[in-house]
């Protein structure tokens, strides 16, 4: 009973005590967080008042980056080490590399400029260094003529359709037209958007604009190198097995492209100020219904969508149909494009820096075509083709024989789920190191 009355004593002395320190200790803390309340408000004006949930979003970003290249860099280790099973039924395994320009080129081109009305003095004059563009005044109307025997295709017609909006945006302060011979023939919509996009910008067709006065000066600007056939071909007759590939030039810097994009995409141009960020978009094209149907596409995306789960967004196209606006931005969307070689890759004039784009080629069907297209918009290329085999090799008389030609260009793309999935790992790293490298 002492004990227990000696024991009860002490809790009732120690009481005021008790709460006298509980009492100190929350008004400590409520004057810590009233300063830390402060310093933070202080600290979000700092910051251009960023929602909190913004801060946590680029956080919980990082932090996926991270996960998800490391994820990329074991995979690539582990594929490297196992290699490719047997392909099965008629899968064919490809090995993707990534493509170089040939030593001496250059996805650019130069151009000169001939003065059509100055009788005698019918001189010509080279443009881009030597002379300045702002020297040509609304006086003068400056001439681009695409001429192409294929010009009514529209993969072909963009051969010398771009070249000609290069040139023609460097004369803001000119008169521009753009003549094409039977333009009234085009009936690829893709073609009769794109003459669209070049009259809104202020580039007349055929005709000069109604509000244009008669020019002083007529020039007639001329590229070079732009309409290359892409195939190979003998750089010497003592060696018939020295060969180069020499491709199209289609645009003279990549401001070119991006102009090209804003004007046509608007609200939908997509710039890459913001870096890397998940999940990546993959593009799989399929050509349904055509000549190199990639088989397995299907089978590629899915297994996509379960390695890899909610970092990466997968789209299947089977075909590309619509506007040239909304073939556009299927590929200005994209991260990765995956894609047989085909006049689909047109488009590629439209993907954003840093897109990593992989060719598949038939085999016998190997050329340097499309491939500037995605070193022009500032892109990485690579191709894909068949295991064990080599292009050149295998290409050398495709251009002379139409047999050949027509038969390998007709046959179904048998690339192999296996060998595609191998190589993804190096694409996505490719794609995210430029990201980080090239913020525009």
């Amino acid at each position: 009973m002492n004990s227990r009355h000696r024991h009860t004593g002490s809790q009732s002395g120690g009481r005021p005590r008790f709460f006298f320190l509980l009492f100190l200790v929350v008004t400590v803390s409520m004057i810590f967080f009233v300063v830390n309340i402060t310093a933070f408000q202080f600290e979000l004006q700092q910051d251009w008042l960023v929602p909190a949930e913004s801060s946590y979003s680029q956080i919980h970003q990082t932090a996926e980056l991270n996960r998800f290249v490391s994820k990329a860099k074991e995979q690539m280790s582990l594929n490297d080490r196992k290699g490719l099973p047997r392909p099965l039924g008629k899968e064919i395994h490809y090995k993707v590399t990534k493509f170089q320009l040939s030593a001496g080129t250059s996805t650019s081109f130069q151009f000169s400029l001939q003065l059509l009305n100055d009788g005698a003095n019918n001189s010509t004059e080279k443009v881009r260094t030597e002379l300045s563009y702002s020297n040509y005044t609304s006086e003068d109307r400056i001439i681009c003529r695409p001429r192409h025997p294929y010009i009514m295709i529209f993969q072909h017609f963009s051969q010398v359709a771009f070249p000609c909006w290069s040139i023609l945006r460097r004369f803001p302060n000119s008169q521009r037209m753009m003549e094409i011979a039977e333009s009234g023939r085009f009936g690829q919509r893709w073609i009769t958007d794109m003459l669209e996009v070049f009259q809104s910008s202020g580039i007349s067709i055929n005709s000069k604009a109604t509000n244009m006065d008669d020019a002083k000066n007529e020039w007639v600007a001329t590229p070079n190198k732009t309409a290359e056939s892409g195939w190979q071909h003998v750089i010497s007759d003592e060696d018939p097995l020295e060969v180069e590939i020499v491709g199209p030039t289609y645009f003279i810097d990549q401001q070119d492209v991006i102009a090209l994009q804003q004007h046509l995409l608007g609200e939908d141009y997509i710039s890459n100020k913001a870096g890397s960020k998940l999940p990546l978009r993959v593009l799989l094209v399929t050509r349904e219904g055509e000549s190199r149907n990639w088989m397995y596409a299907q089978e590629v995306a899915m297994e996509i969508e379960r390695i890899w789960g909610d970092w990466i967004e997968v789209k299947l196209l089977p075909k590309i149909t619509g506007s040239l606006k909304e073939q556009a931005v299927q590929f200005h969307r994209a991260d990765i494009v995956i894609s047989p070689h085909g006049g689909q890759l047109t488009n590629l004039a439209f993907i954003r820096p840093c897109t990593t784009v992989l060719e598949l080629f038939p085999i016998q069907y190997y050329l340097s075509f499309f491939q500037n297209y995605v070193l022009s918009a500032g892109g990485i290329s690579f191709e894909g083709y068949p295991l064990g085999r080599s292009p050149l090799h295998d290409t050398s008389l495709t251009p002379i024989n139409r047999t050949i030609r027509t038969s390998a260009r007709g046959k179904p793309m048998l690339a192999s789920p296996e060998s595609i999935l191998h190589a993804l790992p190096m694409l996505f790293l490719s794609c995210l190191s430029c990201q980080e490298d090239k913020l525009i």
